[in-house]
């Protein structure tokens, strides 16, 4: 399986509530950057799993132009202190080849050294940063990092 986890691009400082923080022009630009560069390594994505905040959601769009007809799952799994363990135990349900994650720190910088077993803190992923895991089981020290491409 692939899991592919995209963080958020740059969004606005300020907003109140924090969930409801936009994306900035350069926060979408540095997207569609990466977005573009790593295409031929998104062409196997199946599904787009995306947190229900807005700079996650506009995110996960940006994806779904370059991947038309894949639809967007909004889910509190990827809310940024959300729980690596029931992420996992959910990706490994939905039974699928390759998934795409938007989401926010630190959940993409936990779940990523948890599921490949580097140190933890090892991956702070920028805003618009991807990365790649390759795995057959959905656990902790299992997956394999492929790539980090950071803007």
């Amino acid at each position: 399986m692939q899991i592919l986890i995209l963080r958020h691009g740059e969004a606005d400082p300020y907003a109140r509530p924090d969930c409801q923080r936009r994306l900035t022009g350069r926060g979408i630009l540095e997207t569609e950057a990466i977005l573009s560069r790593q295409l031929p390594s998104l062409q196997s994505v199946t599904q787009i799993w995306a947190s229900p905040y807005v700079r996650a959601q506009e995110t996960a769009r940006l994806v779904q132009k370059i991947l038309p007809g894949i639809e967007v799952q909004t889910t509190d799994l990827l809310v940024p202190e959300a729980n690596p363990q029931r992420l996992a135990n959910a990706i490994e349900a939905a039974e699928m080849d390759s998934v795409l994650l938007v989401s926010h720190q630190p959940l993409v910088g936990v779940f990523l050294d948890w599921l490949a077993g580097l140190e933890p803190g090892s991956h702070r992923l920028g805003t618009s940063a991807l990365a790649c895991v390759e795995t057959e089981v959905i656990a902790a020290d299992c997956g394999h990092l492929q790539w980090v491409d950071q803007p």
